[in-house]
């Protein structure tokens, strides 16, 4: 096991059956459809702020905020209840999907390499510049191509 930069506590078991575990989206247990639920009680939520939210989606980052939204082309800054139907539930999948793409090209070592938006210069669909700026409450950072990831 290797720890780089990370803090490391060792917790009694009772903490462990505290956590919300189906707010994990690599569990076996993650629910996509309460999650949906989750998300539409906060309509005027931006999905950038969403999709950081620990106790919405845990373990997604900024990494895979970007490229999550990236893949289903929907703009960081749009709010929650603008999103139509379909559009919701592709994040909601795809901030999933990417959690697993992202671990295994992790391990493998080869993660910066599938980057598509994330610190690129040019979308690598149509070539515009793509945007960087700090979005939502939190103001991470995000990576975006105002031509393929629309705003909702």
């Amino acid at each position: 096991m290797y720890f780089y930069t990370c803090s490391v506590k060792i917790v009694d078991e009772s903490f462990l059956k505290k956590i919300n575990w189906k707010a994990d989206v690599m569990s076996d247990v993650w629910n996509p459809e309460k999650t949906e639920n989750i998300l539409k009680t906060t309509p005027k939520t931006m999905i950038c702020d969403a999709l950081m939210n620990q106790d919405i989606f845990s373990g997604v980052g900024n990494i895979i905020k970007n490229e999550a939204l990236f893949r289903v082309g929907i703009h960081p800054e749009s709010l929650i209840g603008n999103l139509p139907s379909k559009k919701l539930k592709e994040i909601i999948s795809e901030a999933r999907n990417y959690s697993f793409d992202f671990k295994k090209w992790k391990k493998a070592n080869v993660l910066s390499k599938h980057f598509q938006i994330y610190h690129q210069k040019n979308c690598p669909k149509c070539g515009a510049e793509v945007v960087k700026k700090d979005t939502g409450k939190s103001k991470r950072t995000s990576f975006f191509c105002e031509k393929d990831q629309k705003m909702y």
